[in-house]
């Protein structure tokens, strides 16, 4: 399963009162460098860290718009069970009928519309050929 876990802030002060203290001995000076390699790749990490989720929330986002602009024409489309008889499913049924219907009359509408255009459009090209000739 997995565990979400946060990710602490870039903090680059943690152990800058060591780093800054001067080393005394050979292996102060070399606990002192591999700390300073340690706190660069903790940083790196956090950086890589950030651009995956950054990444993610993106495909996210882009998935749920491409899932917002699908038109679902099925009321049983997840597999789930359903009770076919119930109030509650006879209700969407209903609801998903009078969508279906509604856009069969806008589809309908909008068809008639642009054959009246149409006939609109080449009616005035007609009047227009006429009167260049009439010129």
């Amino acid at each position: 399963m997995y565990m979400p876990q946060t990710v602490s802030l870039l903090q680059y002060k943690w152990y800058r009162k060591i780093l800054n203290h001067p080393a005394t001995t050979k292996a102060e000076h070399e606990l002192q460098v591999a700390l300073l390699e340690s706190e660069q790749h903790e940083e790196k990490s956090k950086h890589q860290m950030i651009g995956l989720q950054a990444a993610s929330v993106l495909q996210l986002a882009a998935r749920e718009d491409k899932a917002g602009r699908k038109k679902g024409t099925r009321l049983i489309g997840d597999g789930l069970p359903r009770m076919l008889t119930g109030d509650v499913f006879v209700a969407q049924v209903i609801t998903h009928e009078n969508a279906m219907e509604a856009e069969a009359r806008e589809k309908e509408t909008r068809a008639k519309r642009r054959a009246e255009c149409s006939e609109e459009l080449t009616h005035w090209k007609t009047e227009e050929i006429e009167w260049k000739e009439r010129n």
